[in-house]
């Protein structure tokens, strides 16, 4: 699930929920509007430990971020509860802009930086946490789902079943550089719920 079209193909095959946020991602021409900054769909929703209220994430790619900005002002401002802020990432250091807006029942948040979209924290972020419910399969998702209902973050929900000290996002993406093997071998040590032996 590395590509773009790999995700949209999982959510239109998925549960329910992922088969509605495809349909609301098509229906919202947010892929073909943000073609030229390589739209990718991330967040809580393709990798199932979504709750209730939780946004659909779309990653891209903006060189100029200004320009990236007007479009999607220019596209959604119209959508409810329309807003957009710049920032600067405390863990890469890259500016960046994220715009929300409502799509029917869905909270969108579309994220853009200035670099390649497999560069970014929150899809590493992504990768790692989907690699993990590999090796935890039904038990893990629900232990991360609980945790999210009693108001933690997807990072450090997935930092506290692994018994993670420190800054819950940097230690994710330390995790994000190790191989299947080397992860799921560590991971096996860290929980006592696993799909696979």
């Amino acid at each position: 699930m590395k590509t773009a079209a790999e995700v949209m193909a999982h959510l239109e095959s998925g549960n329910k929920r992922q088969r509605e946020a495809h349909r609301v991602l098509l229906q919202s021409e947010l892929f073909s509007i943000l073609n030229e900054y390589t739209p990718y769909p991330a967040g809580t929703v393709p990798i199932d430990v979504d709750i209730p209220g939780s946004d659909l994430d779309i990653l891209c790619e903006a060189a100029d971020l200004d320009a990236f900005e007007r479009l999607v002002t220019q596209q959604y401002s119209g959508m409810s509860h329309f807003s957009c802020q710049r920032g600067v990432g405390l863990a890469d250091g890259h500016a960046y802009v994220t715009c929300s807006f409502q799509v029917e029942d869905w909270p969108v948040e579309v994220f853009a930086q200035s670099i390649q979209v497999i560069s970014q924290n929150a899809y590493l972020h992504m990768l790692v946490e989907w690699e993990l419910l590999q090796l935890w399969g039904a038990e893990g998702h629900a232990q991360i789902r609980r945790l999210k209902q009693e108001g933690l973050k997807t990072e450090p929900a997935f930092a506290a079943v692994l018994g993670l000290h420190g800054d819950p996002y940097m230690e994710l993406l330390r995790l994000a550089g190790w191989s299947r093997n080397k992860l799921w071998n560590w991971a096996r040590q860290q929980t006592s719920f696993q799909k696979n032996s």
